[in-house]
Parts: C-alpha cells; sequence; structure tokens
C-alpha cells in the first residue's frame, strides 16, 4: 500500500511521474491526499493507475485544496462499503484470496487547531461504526510528540490530542524505516516533520504478517512517499503494458513484424490468434529485458540517491553541493520516468 501527499495533481508532468512510480510499485491499495481535484473520474483516475481492474473512492477538492483519492486492486479487494466524510475517505473491503474484511480510511487534516477535534470525532466515529481490523493511512498535518519534529521541544496542545486519539482506539504506531521525517520543506533552513504515517488497529496487525513501513524517495512534493508492506494480499497475474518508450527506439515496430511473421502455427484461425499473440509477448519481454535493464538499474540507482540524501537532510543537513546535485537527480529521475510513459 503506498501513501503519498502530492501536493496537487494539475501538473501534466508530475501526473506523468506518478503514474510511472505507481506502476513500478506494484502496489494493491493507493491513497493520494491534497489532489487539488475539484472533479475526479474514471479517465482522470486510470491516467494515474494504469491498472485495468482499478477501482476507487474520492474526496474531492474544495477548488484547488485539499482531496483526497482512495484506489485499490479489484482482483485483490472487494468494495463492500465506502464512507465519505470532510477529512477522509475510508473503504470496507473483503480480500478476494482469503474473505478478510477490514477498513482503510485515507485521511488529510487541517492546519487548524479549532478543526482538528472534528477530525479526531470523525476517525472515532468511523471506526466505531464498522468496528473492524483498521488501516488509516495519512498525512494528518500533526505530529504527535516533539521529537518527529526538528527543533521542536514543547509538548504542544494539538500534539496532545493526536496521542489521545491513539491511545483512545487503542492503534499501533508502525515504527518507520529508512529516515525519520517524511515532510521537508525545502528551504534553505528547512523545517522537517513526520507528517505521514500508517496507524493500524491490533486486529489488522494481527493478520497482515511481517508489516514494514518505510518511506520512498521523493521526486516531486515535498512529502515522502510512504510505502506499507504487509502479507497476506495477493493478486492474479500482472498483464504486460505497452510502454511508450518502446516506440522511441529506432527499429521496434519492424521487430515486432518480424517477430509476428516468424511464429507459424496450426489451427483454427482464434487457435492461431491466441497463440502467436503469447510467442509475441514472450518476444517483447525478453527483448524488454535487454534493451532496458541499463535504465531500470539507473533509475533505481538515482531513487536510492535521492532517499538518502533526503534522510542525511533530516539528520545532519546538506550542504549547498549536496542540494545542486540532489535537484539534479530529481531532474535525471523525471526524464527517466517519462521515457517509461506506459499506455
Amino acid at each position: 500500500m503506498i501513501s503519498w501527499n502530492v501536493r496537487g495533481l494539475n501538473d501534466p508532468r508530475k501526473c506523468l511521474v506518478v503514474k510511472n512510480l505507481l506502476w513500478e510499485w506494484k502496489c494493491d491499495v493507493v491513497c493520494l491526499q491534497e489532489t487539488k481535484i475539484a472533479s475526479m473520474n474514471r479517465q482522470l483516475v486510470c491516467s494515474l493507475w494504469s491498472c485495468p481492474y482499478v477501482d476507487w473512492a474520492v474526496l474531492e477538492a474544495n477548488r484547488t485544496a485539499g482531496g483526497i483519492l482512495h484506489m485499490w486492486d479489484k482482483r485483490v479487494l472487494d468494495k463492500v462499503e465506502v464512507m465519505v466524510g470532510t477529512f477522509s475517505v475510508s473503504v470496507k473491503w473483503k480480500g478476494v484470496g482469503d474473505d478478510f474484511i477490514w477498513a482503510c480510511s485515507g485521511v488529510y487534516g487541517p492546519n487548524e487547531n479549532n478543526e482538528r477535534g472534528h477530525m479526531w470525532d470523525e476517525l472515532v466515529g468511523i471506526q466505531q461504526y464498522w468496528r473492524l481490523p483498521w488501516c488509516c493511512l495519512r498525512d494528518f498535518n500533526i505530529v504527535c510528540f516533539p521529537s518527529v519534529r526538528r527543533g521542536e521541544t514543547r509538548l504542544t496542545l494539538a500534539m496532545e490530542k493526536f496521542s489521545e486519539f491513539v491511545e483512545e482506539l487503542n492503534l499501533v504506531d508502525l515504527p518507520l524505516e529508512g529516515g525519520s521525517y517524511t515532510w521537508l520543506s525545502g528551504s534553505d533552513q528547512p523545517a522537517m516533520s513526520r507528517l505521514d504515517r500508517a496507524l493500524v488497529t491490533l486486529d489488522w496487525e494481527d493478520h497482515f504478517s511481517n508489516v514494514i513501513q518505510r518511506i520512498l524517495a521523493r521526486p516531486i512534493s515535498d512529502h515522502c512517499p510512504i510505502l506499507l508492506e504487509a502479507g497476506a494480499m495477493a493478486r492474479g497475474k500482472s498483464p504486460l503494458r505497452f510502454e511508450n518508450m518502446w516506440l522511441k527506439m529506432e527499429g521496434f515496430v519492424d521487430r515486432v513484424q518480424s517477430w509476428w511473421n516468424w511464429h507459424s502455427f496450426v489451427g483454427t484461425p482464434s487457435f492461431v490468434l491466441a497463440k502467436k499473440l503469447k510467442a509475441l509477448r514472450e518476444d517483447i519481454v525478453h527483448w524488454n529485458c535487454r534493451e532496458f535493464v541499463n535504465v531500470e538499474r539507473q533509475k533505481k540507482q538515482l531513487l536510492e540517491e535521492l532517499k538518502t540524501l533526503d534522510a542525511k537532510e533530516g539528520d545532519f543537513g546538506l550542504t549547498d553541493g549536496e542540494k545542486c546535485h540532489r535537484a539534479d537527480l530529481r531532474s535525471q529521475v523525471e526524464h527517466l520516468l517519462s521515457l517509461e510513459e506506459i499506455s
């Protein structure tokens, strides 16, 4: 599962980066906060997640503020019920493979203290209404302890209310791997906080084995994507997806024509067509592995460097040279992801 405050999806280039990262991460559940999209539709959802089995629920933005998009793979989870609140989108699912019924809430919290009480009430109401194993993916826009905000030493009333919410519902605040902070302001003296996290109930954690929460690299946005890995989710075989970068390779169309003509089968027209398509698929898969293995390796290396620099900034700070290097890394990642545009 991925939870990510993308800070707006109105920029086509940003949407392309999100789309290709989601394809690479192969997730079953995606929760995007602060979409800033006032009217969501299937075409836009499918343009963000190239999963043909996608279903979704949405809290639309107030003009260009806020907004939550909750997406999932229908091969893995069947929707039972949806609740859309003021600060959250919650879905009750039944696992396709194991019939396990659980709920997940995607949350984008307010910045004003006087509104946070309403958010806590909304989430408590959702959890107590369903009384199910529950996972909460969110950007609460508040931390629960001074230690998860750089330079903070004072325990505020808002932090105390957050901690009371966690204690009241007996939630597990999963450990975070890969860094201490999930939000960095990007200024010369950046503010840093752990605003993004997953909270789960004990029965949810008991069902999903080896739950791990970790930070991923952030080529866009000032929030890091959060990956929540949980066992016991299984999907069917992923289909071959056409990647537009193939058309940018000289001779690709001629290769496909040659492969198609090379294969010969005997049988009914439908049988021959199915066999030739299967053989062509294998040819394309093998060719793709040979031609683009270096691109894939380079992209993973760049994303790992980005994550390392973000973690270093949280712990020790970055020099001006390292900040320039990080900006260059983001530009390179965006370029590589644009090559991998998927149809």
